[in-house]
């Protein structure tokens, strides 16, 4: 069995959505503006009516006459389906789902399924009486979506399918989908939406029925299953029905957000008209550094914190991939910046990646990473929020590698020391850069000096791994992530030979814990490298390039 599939269209364009944010609405009975019959009063034989838009935006009625009802045994929150047969030469499509079934003129339920290379006259209807307890109990099952506007085979298209436990079929439309008022008529094609803008992700189907206060059921059956959810509502507009020997489909555009769904579940969608939520909004730009091109993209998505991290990564790096038109070797920078309530000033992470194999998927584990934390942090609200990724990529191997340094043998404490570190660009030029740092007050014999890149035995969290230290705020998060070292950074540090040794004991999980902590354990990251910086001890230089390789030096500083 096929469950009918939703229609998502990757679309081309920027939405500005009016964004109004309510707690909620009345939680009143729905009160539909039809009569309903129950499946209890359904007999095979019975004729009726479907309303479904086969072309533009007005529901066509479509004669179905019963074939059978069918009792669910199975541990499910649908009683019934039945079971009904298309008239009049029309078949099954995706797209249908939801599509109102009358008899003796009363809302029976709504097309849920058909069959997939099969009898496509033949679908299952939801009773209307199951879908009317959306607004009381919870439901739970899957859907099927198609893709347009972007390859189905692109890499971060197949995770996304993946992560949502879907199917995802290759679309050919895009259309613009600003807000538009107005309410929804049973049969009306609908449009739920993830991420719109210029691109966007909109689920097809159909208005099952209305209330006067603006409530509305569509579907049938589930979308994601999330539950309580918060996705924008659209009216959508019917090209053609698109015959195919696995299935029918519907192609359509979205004309205007009016709406949104606040309920996923086993039964159907629940949603209300004139009811806007909150989005999250984005800006993606991507430079090729090779034919000095740029190309800028916005889009939103919606607020569920558990979901939009991976619709943002997702869509961003799917652009990469788009725009990019190559997979491989390579060296990408992602730069995000993340601005709203929680970040009043902002905050912005930067780092530079190399692979072999997969470049753009190398360089995206960090942004998703920090998004998932974002989002899902125990400690501040979130929204409202935006964010910029912004990525610049070359074939090249943009890479400086240490080749050598130069500093004194012989220096006495608290004295400021020299050091020249040779670097080579990747099959190019040799140059020196030359840095100055100051032997530590305390050294009492010798001191090691240190030159490496970032991503080279990078700077521990000695006391939030030793447990001495905690996370506690957003703001504290953030400072950890920014203070990490990053792959295009070329680090300089020198340590005395007992503070050094002792850090190095503590790391390993040789010495004893007692109530006299290394500085490093005392503090944050952050806090260490602030302090080192301060003292001298520590040069941190940000480069263009990532730094690879790693020297040592050691310096004597007996009095």
């Amino acid at each position: 069995m096929l469950r009918l599939r939703f229609a998502v269209i990757f679309l081309i364009l920027f939405v500005e959505i009016v964004e109004t944010v309510e707690t909620g609405y009345a939680r009143a009975a729905l009160v539909l503006d039809t009569e309903i019959i129950s499946a209890a009063s359904l007999k095979a034989g019975m004729s009726g009516h479907m309303l479904t838009v086969l072309k533009g935006t007005e529901p066509s009625k479509i004669p179905v006459k019963i074939i059978s009802v069918v009792p669910q045994f199975r541990a499910s929150n649908v009683d019934a389906l039945i079971l009904v047969e298309l008239q009049g030469g029309v078949k099954l499509a995706q797209g249908m789902s939801g599509s109102p079934v009358y008899f003796d003129g009363k809302l029976a339920g709504a097309v849920r399924s058909g069959w997939e290379s099969s009898d496509q006259r033949l679908a299952l209807v939801t009773p209307i009486t199951d879908m009317l307890k959306l607004k009381v109990k919870g439901y739970d099952m899957l859907a099927d979506v198609s893709v347009s506007g972007i390859s189905a085979a692109v890499p971060s298209m197949l995770e996304l399918s993946r992560k949502l436990g879907l199917t995802f079929r290759q679309g050919t439309f895009s259309a613009s989908s600003g807000v538009q008022a107005g309410r929804f008529k049973p049969g009306s094609a609908i449009s739920v939406m993830l991420v719109w803008g210029d691109v966007e992700i909109s689920a097809l189907g159909t208005v099952t029925a209305v209330s006067k206060n603006g409530e509305f059921l569509a579907l049938g059956h589930e979308f994601l299953k999330r539950g309580k959810v918060s996705y924008p509502s659209a009216e959508a507009v019917i090209y053609d029905i698109v015959n195919s020997s696995a299935f029918p489909f519907k192609l359509s555009t979205t004309t205007g957000i009016n709406g949104t769904i606040t309920q996923d579940r086993d039964a159907g969608l629940l949603g209300k008209t004139g009811y806007y939520a909150p989005s999250v909004s984005c800006k993606f730009v991507f430079r090729n550094l090779d034919d000095k091109t740029e190309k800028a993209s916005y889009f939103r998505t919606v607020t569920d914190e558990f979901l939009a991290p991976d619709l943002i990564e997702k869509v961003c790096k799917g652009l990469c991939e788009e725009l990019w038109d190559r997979k491989g070797h390579g060296t990408v920078s992602v730069t995000l910046r993340v601005d709203g309530k929680a970040v009043p000033e902002g905050w912005t992470r930067k780092d530079i990646f190399f692979s072999e194999n997969d470049v753009i998927t190398e360089a995206f584990k960090q942004t998703k990473m920090i998004l998932e934390a974002f989002f899902t942090q125990p400690y501040s609200q979130v929204f409202p929020a935006g964010f910029t990724v912004t990525v610049e990529a070359s074939e090249n191997p943009r890479i400086l590698t240490i080749e050598d340094i130069e500093t004194v043998s012989e220096a006495e404490p608290g004295e400021q020391i020299s050091v020249k570190v040779r670097l080579r660009q990747w099959r190019g030029d040799v140059f020196t850069k030359k840095f100055s740092l100051k032997i530590p007050e305390d050294s009492t014999g010798v001191v090691e000096l240190i030159v490496r890149g970032g991503g080279t035995q990078p700077f521990e969290q000695a006391g939030i791994n030793g447990g001495w230290k905690s996370v506690t705020s957003l703001e504290r998060m953030l400072r950890e992530f920014r203070a990490s070292d990053g792959n295009n950074q070329l680090i300089l540090e020198l340590n005395a030979d007992k503070a050094g040794q002792a850090l190095r004991e503590a790391m390993s999980g040789k010495n004893k814990r007692g109530k006299d902590l290394l500085p490093e354990e005392e503090e944050y990251l952050s806090e260490t490298k602030e302090r080192r910086i301060k003292e001298g001890t520590l040069k941190i230089y940000n480069s263009e390039y990532i730094v690879d390789g790693l020297m040592r030096r050691i310096i004597h500083t007996e009095k």
